[in-house]
């Protein structure tokens, strides 16, 4: 069985310094490999690699995101390959995780992203076992389109799918799914399917994955997280739209800040997309008011990919509300 592996850097592409700082270096990549080797060796598995870049993942573009999507399409017409691996950071992970899922959701074969909550010659490290279950969910066939895999504080290493990653919890490096609908998980080295979803929608939001476009800054989709207090941005010429999360009830003040930019982005026909809300459940007085000032409720869904769904229609001049309205690549929950 032949795996590709895409080394991209992160933490667990780093080594650390005496001086307790940690630095992106390719040597670290191929030390997950022998570690790898040297521990779950003997198997019929072969691997070959690539690198299109090698940084820290908080320094990572829309450059670094296309020269990754131009990587894969170039493996993905090896028909001896069998599945593809992407090392990449903790801090951006499910950001890279959700494009990849909206371009790559209909790929014939998995592609698994692993990262490290600590670097590699940490004996805490999660990284070695985050690779080792990916490659045992390729080996056995278990899904096709893009996935995570990654053992939490729990201890169980569990396989995500990429578009419905909760963002991190503060000083925490776990990755979880949205509402606990992880696509499945390992106990005891035996895989048990936990989400067996089939699709209600579109597997990818893209027939041809060759001419993706991603513009280099999010100027044109205005990100807004609720705190007392706030107060809204200008929404400029270059504004396409407004993705708005919500507090956990689904809830926003709705005051005289909030409703001069909901009519300006009105006059401007700029659309305000709202995350968080639980239709199924009993809602509070404020949320019968969205309705009033425009706004337009996704069904349930993770706020990062949402961003990123957003951010590849807005590139790629696709129709927006048909498109953030339907469910693609699994991204909304049922």
């Amino acid at each position: 069985m032949n795996i590709h592996i895409i080394f991209t850097g992160g933490t667990i592409g780093s080594v650390q310094s005496d001086e307790k700082v940690i630095h992106a270096h390719p040597k670290a990549s191929y030390t997950l490999l022998k570690m790898y080797m040297e521990k779950y060796g003997g198997d019929n598995s072969e691997f070959v690699f690539s690198s299109p870049y090698h940084i820290l993942s908080e320094n990572l573009s829309a450059e670094n995101i296309l020269s990754l999507i131009a990587d894969i399409n170039d493996i993905l017409k090896d028909k001896s390959i069998s599945g593809i691996i992407i090392t990449h950071g903790t801090d951006t992970l499910q950001y890279t995780a959700g494009v990849l899922g909206y371009v790559f959701g209909a790929a014939c074969i998995p592609i698994v992203l692993v990262s490290s909550d600590r670097v590699l010659t940490d004996n805490r490290a999660n990284g070695l076992v985050n690779f080792k279950y990916a490659v045992d969910f390729i080996k056995g066939g278990y899904g096709t389109g893009v996935f995570v895999s990654y053992r939490g504080k729990e201890g169980t290493p569990v396989i995500h799918r990429s578009t419905r990653l909760n963002g991190f919890a503060a000083f925490s490096a776990d990755i979880t799914s949205i509402c606990g609908r992880y696509y499945g998980r390992f106990d005891n080295d035996v895989y048990v399917q936990y989400d067996s979803s089939t699709v209600n929608g579109r597997a990818a939001m893209f027939d041809n994955t060759d001419d993706i476009m991603l513009n280099g800054t999010s100027g044109d989709i205005i990100n807004i997280i609720p705190y007392p207090g706030m107060k809204y941005p200008k929404i400029t010429k270059n504004t396409k739209a407004v993705l708005h999360g919500s507090y956990h009830s689904g809830t926003i003040c709705i005051n005289d800040e909030f409703e001069r930019f909901a009519k300006n982005a009105e006059e401007k026909d700029i659309p305000i997309y709202l995350t968080g809300l639980d239709t199924d459940q009993a809602v509070y007085e404020t949320v019968c008011r969205y309705s009033d000032h425009g706004i337009r409720i996704l069904p349930k869904s993770a706020f990062i990919a949402q961003y990123c769904k957003l951010w590849l229609a807005v590139s790629n001049g696709l129709r927006i509300d048909e498109i953030m309205q339907t469910c693609v690549a699994y991204d909304h929950l049922y």
